[in-house]
């Protein structure tokens, strides 16, 4: 068996040697560890879809070399484009579903701000500077949220919210978040409290759900991103309803994320009849697209446009681009087109399917590439030949892509004008108001956050989403692939809580001093 793949034995949780295999069409991880023998995980129910993936997408050039899976002992720098920070590990909710809470891990981590603080100080740091993502558990239960996020927009830290919504149900609270204009990542499963009683075992949830969606269409001034779980026999069938959702309120949710839902409970905590992959949830939008024609390609492809980005754009990154360059198994995305009824997959406004022409970019970018390197993007002189070079390249495919006569109506030229203008009035649109304008794509995504027992180094080696936390014996900020937090989480969090003791802050004045970044 190659030595080169590691993955965690499903018993003792040992690093071990692991391969794929791919019996009856489906994608299976198997570890070998010499105490237990081997055992097999499904990861993928479509295996010609999983196999394709690492064709049209092969990582980036010259990678690091492979993760030992010991983020204990490992001297590797990362440099993650986006940061899920723990904050506390208290929610209001109590899902069957879910170890992360106070409930599942039988201490409470709860530190005081002097934590986050250096947590911040450490991320200004880095660069290029990630989005730091605020964690739980349920951060809006505390008291000093507001008082994190001032904390870290004082260091110049991009802060964001990981929420489940219940406390943006209260209208005042929620007016004075989206008086920050802080992005949210708002878990929302859908429009059917069915969904509720059976995934989170409390039916009650969905009405204050709702009530907080409505409160942030009411006072949001910036787009969200809405996460959903999704589960074979559960909510398969809602899928349809939760775009459409998506679609009637364009100007609030501007990206999508599907979680197949993943085995974290305790045995005879909650049951299902069957594993759901991403491959699976894959398969639900795509039937649940009006027209289907919906195709998904790996996000690390975005790893190119990551290239692209600086020849055109002062930040170098955006949100689009979290997740650039990781593994062709990690993260997929497709792009959903408003119409006037509901969203349309973007294949109808191709004139080839969306893999096939993400390859051609990909081909083009890597011819292109090296005469980029050899560029500064920072000079005027040098950033401007970029722009030519990437122009003179990728107009032509462009010509040939995109179905001209589908995106802009059987006469070119007046359909260019009337999208032209369209766009013009929806920037009018959102200066005049200060409220968004509704979105001209949907990104989806299917999001695999990893259970244990299908970890592989190969893909963590190329993570771009890590949990930072102090190491409280050296005093360091260290960083966590994402996916690999759940084996070191309580150990690491417990010893921060014994250093830093547990607090209940009482609100203060709002709006906090802020300081410049």
């Amino acid at each position: 068996m190659p030595q080169s793949n590691l993955g965690l034995c499903n018993q003792c949780r040992q690093r071990v040697p692991a391969e794929y295999h791919f019996p009856n069409g489906q994608v299976w991880l198997r570890k070998c560890c010499p105490t237990c023998g081997s055992t097999d995980s499904l990861v993928g129910s479509d295996a010609a879809s999983w196999q394709a993936r690492g064709k049209l997408w092969e990582g980036v050039p010259n990678q690091a070399a492979a993760c030992t899976l010991h983020c204990d002992r490992c001297q590797q720098a990362h440099h993650p484009a986006l940061l899920f920070m723990d904050v506390t590990n208290h929610c209001n909710m109590q899902c069957p579903i879910c170890g992360f809470s106070l409930h599942g891990m039988g201490f409470d981590f709860n530190p005081p701000l002097e934590y986050f603080e250096k947590v911040f100080a450490a991320v200004a740091e880095m660069r290029p500077r990630p989005t730091v993502n605020l964690f739980g558990g349920e951060p809006t239960v505390r008291d000093d949220m507001f008082e994190i996020i001032a904390l870290g927009r004082r260091y110049g830290v991009d802060t964001q919210i990981t929420t489940n919504g219940l406390r943006l149900a209260d209208e005042e609270y929620c007016r004075k978040l989206c008086e920050l204009e802080v992005g949210l990542r708002l878990s929302f499963d859908g429009r059917s409290r069915q969904i509720y009683e059976r995934l989170r075992n409390n039916g009650r949830v969905f009405d204050k759900k709702m009530q907080a969606l409505a409160n942030l269409k009411k006072y949001s001034r910036r787009k969200h991103t809405i996460i959903a779980c999704a589960a074979l026999g559960i909510n398969d069938q809602h899928i349809a309803d939760l775009i459409q959702f998506c679609h009637e309120n364009r100007e609030l949710v501007s990206d999508l994320g599907i979680i197949p839902l993943y085995e974290s409970w305790e045995p005879g905590v909650f049951e299902v009849a069957q594993h759901t992959t991403a491959q699976d949830v894959e398969k639900m939008i795509a039937a649940a697209v009006p027209g289907g024609k919906v195709d998904f390609i790996p996000a690390g492809m975005s790893y190119w446009l990551l290239r692209l980005r600086p020849f055109f754009r002062d930040r170098p990154t955006s949100g689009f681009l979290f997740l650039a360059g990781v593994h062709p198994n990690c993260e997929s995305v497709t792009f959903l087109i408003p119409g006037r009824e509901s969203y349309v997959g973007l294949n109808q406004y191709l004139t080839k399917p969306l893999p096939k022409a993400a390859k051609e970019f990909s081909d083009l970018m890597k011819k292109l590439d090296p005469r980029l390197s050899r560029l500064d993007p920072h000079k005027p002189l040098q950033k401007l030949q970029g722009k030519l070079l990437c122009l003179a390249t990728l107009v032509p495919w462009l010509v040939r892509t995109i179905d001209l006569h589908r995106a802009f109506g059987r006469y070119l030229l007046p359909g260019m004008v009337r999208s032209g203008w369209h766009l013009w009035q929806r920037h009018r649109t959102k200066h005049r108001t200060g409220r968004p304008a509704p979105v001209t794509y949907l990104r989806v995504a299917v999001l695999p956050f990893e259970e244990q027992h299908s970890i592989d180094s190969e893909r963590l080696k190329s993570c771009k989403a890590g949990m930072p936390y102090e190491d409280v014996e050296t005093g360091q900020i260290k960083i966590i692939p994402h996916c690999l937090w759940f084996p070191y989480r309580n150990a690491l969090l417990k010893k921060i809580t014994e250093k830093y003791g547990v607090v209940r802050t009482a609100h203060r004045d709002w709006p906090p001093a802020r300081k410049a970044a």
